[in-house]
């Protein structure tokens, strides 16, 4: 019978094999390594299937999705049902007991690893704090879990689903719209500017960055005082918590340098709000130059990081000394640290204190 450690490398191995290179896995490694785990005192095979191939696995598959032709839509919808399955206490438990049985064949599909792994990590998560001796700090984990891989999945369908519908047929398009719970209003961005089109997108699409469930997947793991974990936790949780803006600052800094390959990003979307047209024509049209569009976008990244910092910093301190103040302070230095090494040249009046 494999242990949860040997379902997750299993996992792990059919993944890294089959999508993206061994370059791509071994940067991710060694950045979650600095950001969270550091901060989380961990580095097992939880945190890294947590804190780089889930995410990682999950972008590339609903990118494959868009290329299933005719059946896209299905395809993308059948992806977020399936992974949200997988958070489901009841179905993650099912699916665990049926690998502890089974194993994992190397033959499975992409997709059927990637559930493996999402069950795997539902369901220890939510018992290694029940062997703690917190059930109610298990039940909450899983609570923000499985919202944030929501959000997670959901941004990533919409993404990629705006990016397919301009090569469709009007009468392809209004039933893939159909499927997809499109409207619309939802290719129309509201900001008006391209500042303003950056923020909106951030809202919208922040957590594709998979910062959230990077550092929520980690956390039952995590080597610390459970007082501090829970404290973190409660952090995490508020509305004006800490995961929606370091999401938004993770998904922003790759897309400083603009990559006219992708069909919706942040410069994308904010052009349209800036030209007040829809996103359809704009990726249709696809009028931009890279080297103006990359120099607009670290503009509006130096004054979006720098008021995001702010008020991650705020929020820090809003916390007074509270059990988990000093994980979070620690969580965001590694993050400020990392979005150094993203967009270098971030904090040119030195590194946040």
């Amino acid at each position: 019978m494999p242990t949860m450690e040997e379902l997750l490398q299993a996992s792990r191995r059919i993944i890294r094999s089959r999508a993206r290179t061994p370059r791509y896995w071994s940067s991710g490694e060694r950045l979650i390594r600095a950001w969270t785990g550091a901060t989380l005192r961990t580095n097992t095979e939880f945190h890294i299937a947590a804190g780089i191939d889930l995410g990682g696995i999950i972008d590339w598959l609903y990118d494959e999705g868009v290329a299933a032709g005719e059946f896209a839509a299905e395809a993308l919808v059948g992806l977020t049902r399936r992974f949200q399955e997988m958070v489901d206490l009841e179905s993650a438990a099912y699916k665990v007991q049926r690998l502890e049985k089974e194993g994992l064949p190397p033959d499975v599909s992409t997709e059927e690893a990637t559930c493996a792994m999402i069950a795997v990590l539902t369901n220890q998560g939510t018992a290694a704090f029940i062997r703690r001796g917190s059930a109610d700090l298990a039940s909450r984990w899983h609570q923000l879990w499985a919202d944030f891989m929501w959000r997670q999945n959901i941004q990533q369908q919409r993404i990629c689903a705006i990016g397919l519908l301009p090569r469709m047929t009007p009468n392809a398009r209004r039933l893939a719209m159909d499927i997809l719970d499109l409207h619309p209003e939802d290719l129309l961005p509201r900001a008006t500017s391209f500042a303003e089109g950056i923020e909106e997108f951030l809202l919208n699409y922040g957590e594709t960055s998979a910062g959230s469930v990077a550092l929520l997947g980690s956390m039952p793991f995590a080597e610390l005082p459970l007082d501090e974990v829970e404290g973190l936790l409660e952090m995490c949780s508020t509305p004006e918590g800490l995961l929606t803006p370091m999401a938004g600052l993770l998904r922003l800094a790759p897309d400083v340098k603009f990559d006219p390959a992708e069909p919706l990003n942040t410069g994308v979307f904010a052009t349209a709000a800036e030209q007040r047209r829809n996103l359809l024509d704009v990726i249709r049209e696809g009028k931009f130059s890279p080297p103006n569009m990359s120099a607009r976008l670290r503009e509006e990244w130096i004054r979006y990081s720098s008021r995001m910092r702010d008020e991650l910093l705020i929020q820090l301190l809003s916390y007074g000394k509270g059990a988990g103040t000093h994980t979070a302070g620690t969580l965001l230095q590694s993050l400020f640290r990392l979005l150094e090494v993203l967009v270098p040249g971030t904090w040119k009046d030195g590194l946040p204190a």
